[in-house]
């Protein structure tokens, strides 16, 4: 055994080599804030948003990419989709380095108030994820996102002009029943789960939030969440084109996280 631990130089409890972590790509220079979208093709939308934007690599969800906001760093990693494969990024990429997180992604509203294409800024997540509960234990606590975190992103809706609001979110762990959705394509889906959501005080729904907030706390960095409205479930509307809007997500984050970035830190890579 103990030899073939000096052979992979790493263990079972942390399997990283040489301080790569064994899932995503390792920048050259790390930086130290991040957008997390959660799909792998979004990321190269961040070539028209960040200036000089190179794609450092690919490992199975996790497709991560560096360029520039206002000549401050800004990483891009995705998440793939749902609480296992968002945890093992807000992990590898808080032990590489990174303090400040902020998923960008979509989301299907509950609220009223919400039309396809806006922005809910989540500053809190319902408790409903059990990759969650691992990090944040206490049921009775709440997952919150960092205020100032929440705050540089409504800042930055307001300076972009984009339709943006504080809010709450759930994090679902499935797409399908886990959501209502039916599982078949002439099924029936469960509305109560909508129901029970929106009485705990969801305005959206969404699969990656609460683990990214738990998370990031749990490893000491900021999180927070800006997510467009890709349908609201109440109505049943489905926005069919959401490139812009992705792009839109996109230019926001980066924008609050060059504003953190350059009111509480002059070193910008790790």
């Amino acid at each position: 055994m103990a030899a073939v631990m000096a052979m992979t130089d790493r263990s079972a409890a942390w399997p990283w080599r040489g301080g790569v972590p064994p899932h995503l790509p390792r920048p050259a220079r790390m930086p130290k804030a991040f957008l997390l979208p959660g799909d792998p093709a979004r990321v190269d939308f961040a070539a028209s948003v960040l200036r000089d934007f190179v794609i450092v690599g690919q490992n199975r969800e996790f497709r991560l990419g560096c360029g520039y906001y206002d000549d401050v760093p800004i990483g891009v990693c995705s998440t793939g989709i749902g609480g296992a494969s968002a945890e093992i990024a807000t992990i590898e990429l808080a032990a590489m380095g990174a303090g400040v997180l902020v998923r960008t992604g979509g989301c299907g509203a509950l609220a009223s108030d919400l039309s396809l294409g806006d922005f809910l800024v989540a500053d809190e997540a319902v408790r409903n994820s059990g990759v969650a509960a691992v990090y944040a234990r206490d049921p009775a606590s709440p997952v919150r996102a960092d205020p100032s975190v929440s705050a540089a992103l409504l800042q930055a809706c307001n300076a972009l002009g984009l339709p943006g609001r504080p809010g709450r979110c759930v994090t679902a762990d499935g797409y399908y029943r886990a959501q209502g959705r039916p599982n078949t394509a002439d099924g029936r889906g469960d509305p109560d789960v909508l129901d029970r959501f929106a009485a705990a005080g969801a305005d959206a729904v969404e699969m990656e939030a609460e683990i990214i907030f738990a998370a990031a706390a749990a490893c000491g960095a900021r999180a927070g969440a800006i997510l467009a409205v890709h349908a609201h479930r109440r109505s049943d509307g489905w926005l069919e084109d959401y490139e812009m809007t992705q792009r839109n997500l996109m230019r926001a984050g980066a924008q609050a996280l060059a504003t953190i970035l350059k009111t509480s830190d002059s070193s910008n890579v790790s």
